[in-house]
């Protein structure tokens, strides 16, 4: 940790220069002020540790998503280490940035109350000991302690895995800043876009005669379809297939109406087959036959499932794929790097306080994560940010109290929800329809930035774009929404406290 944060955290002065016969001025006692001064120096040792294994960490996982790893076991371990490295930084950055704010407090109260007293700088000492102190009371040294010694045992048996590390070939790309590779990369899914690459490159078991099928369950909007689509444009699958044919599990869809993404002759004729389950749907009769019908088909041939229920792992002839939303450590390292860009987040603390509290209220929705993200790295003013949160926070609020949920769960249902206005706090877009299209649609130019910056063209209904993936499939994301003043949403939707 720099000297600018350690400086934070204890103060180099002596202990305490307002004892006064065993108590401070406040009757604060010399031995507790003293006992807190003594847990900050001991935290800001166990701190300043935890930031140097995680530099290491963070080493060898970027050493190794740089390289083309296929052994099982090595993938694993590198799954580990990212899970660790996704902890540490947010265990980390949580004790900085609780630190940080409870710092800002007690210099904004010590400028406020104290400043006519000729006790000022000893009152504002103990009140410091004590607040910031209090972080560090019960588990909190006890989490950054049982970090360490995890952290420490990955480190002693991180030797062989670099030393096998280098007998993997590099993977050649452009020099990105993280973020921008990030931006181009599925992050978090790692593990699960091999493991599906190795069940579709093996060769089929001896004497198999059925075809091949990998089930992949996710709940909605969890990535599944993206994850396949990624995994398609892998230039080691797409150069094993001679076809890749998306088939459609909606009973309604036409015959014939099946999207093939590849055609070529080569590859021995093998072919993939991907099949999409909306909603809860189960195979009916007809899939059933397509899918059964596609047995004729050359030797080496897959099938990928997805869908939202577990119905269809009794259709794999391997273990399904389950794909869960990032965890709380995963979803922040991924939205603070978003955040910043190109800018060291380290150089600015408060900044990344602020980021952290915006991430928080987010509720793990990528979707939300990229457009937030982008809207902040235009504008990296502490200020800013601050109003952001404010906006995001209250607008959550407003959602727990109207509709007992979350907005993002509220759109992942298809049910009504709303977007905030930065520019005019009257307005308010009503969310009505929210659709995700192929690269190869015309989409709107208003964008949801634009709407939320500026004051749009007064329309009753229009259709804004959310946001443009950089990954395969490329799909764009937009939302057909209405305007509302905002007393019109509150007397239209007014109900009862209780429902928080």
């Amino acid at each position: 940790m720099d000297s600018a944060i350690v400086e934070t955290f204890v103060s180099s002065s002596p202990p305490c220069n307002c004892k006064c016969n065993g108590s401070t001025r406040k009757g604060i006692p010399y031995d507790w002020s003293f006992k807190c001064y003594r847990q900050q120096k001991g935290v800001e040792v166990y701190l300043l540790q935890l930031r140097h294994v995680l530099l290491r960490i963070k080493a060898t996982v970027e050493e190794a998503e740089g390289r083309h790893i296929t052994n099982q076991a090595m993938l694993w371990q590198l799954q580990v280490l990212r899970e660790m490295m996704y902890k540490g930084c947010y265990l980390l950055d949580t004790f900085t940035y609780r630190i940080l704010q409870e710092q800002g407090e007690i210099d904004q109260c010590g400028s406020q109350s104290f400043a006519l007293s000729k006790f000022s700088s000893a009152k504002r000492f103990c009140f410091s000991n004590r607040r910031i102190g209090a972080i560090f009371q019960g588990h909190g040294v006890k989490d950054v302690q049982k970090m360490l010694g995890n952290m420490h045992s990955i480190i002693d048996d991180m030797a062989e895995f670099i030393i096998f590390l280098k007998s993997y070939p590099p993977i050649i790309r452009e020099p990105y800043s993280k973020y921008l590779f990030m931006e181009k990369c599925m992050f978090g899914r790692q593990a699960e876009m091999e493991k599906i690459i190795r069940f579709l490159l093996q060769p089929e078991p001896p004497g198999a005669n059925s075809l091949q099928v990998l089930p992949i369950i996710g709940p909605p909007r969890v990535g599944k379809s993206t994850l396949v689509e990624h995994v398609c444009y892998d230039e080691r699958v797409h150069n094993h297939f001679s076809s890749i044919i998306l088939c459609s599990g909606d009973p309604s869809a036409p015959e014939g109406s099946d999207v093939v993404k590849k055609q070529s002759h080569g590859s021995h004729g093998r072919s993939l087959i991907v099949m999409e389950l909306a909603e809860d749907l189960v195979l009916g009769d007809r899939q059933w036959r397509k899918l059964y019908s596609s047995s004729h088909m050359p030797l080496g041939s897959k099938v990928i499932i997805t869908s939202r229920t577990e119905d269809i792992t009794k259709l794999g002839t391997t273990g399904a794929i389950r794909l869960k939303y990032l965890t709380q450590e995963a979803y922040w390292y991924f939205f603070k790097v978003m955040a910043f860009g190109s800018t060291d987040p380290e150089v600015d603390p408060e900044l990344a306080s602020i980021a952290m509290e915006i991430a928080a209220e987010l509720d793990g929705s990528f979707l939300g994560g990229n457009v937030i993200s982008g809207i902040l790295r235009a504008n990296q003013h502490a200020q800013f940010w601050r109003k952001i949160l404010k906006l995001q926070r209250d607008y959550v609020q407003w959602h727990l109290l109207l509709f007992g949920e979350h907005p993002h769960t509220l759109l992942q249902k298809k049910q009504t929800a709303y977007v905030w206005s930065l520019s005019n706090n009257s307005l308010r877009l009503k969310v009505l329809c929210f659709q995700t299209h192929s690269p190869l649609i015309d989409v709107p130019k208003t964008t949801l930035f634009e709407f939320q910056a500026r004051n749009p063209e007064v329309h009753r209904e229009l259709e804004v774009l959310v946001w443009k993936s950089r990954i395969p499939p490329y799909h764009s994301y937009t939302m057909r929404c209405e305007l509302e003043a905002s007393q019109d949403t509150m007397a239209k939707k007014k109900r009862p406290h209780s429902t928080v």
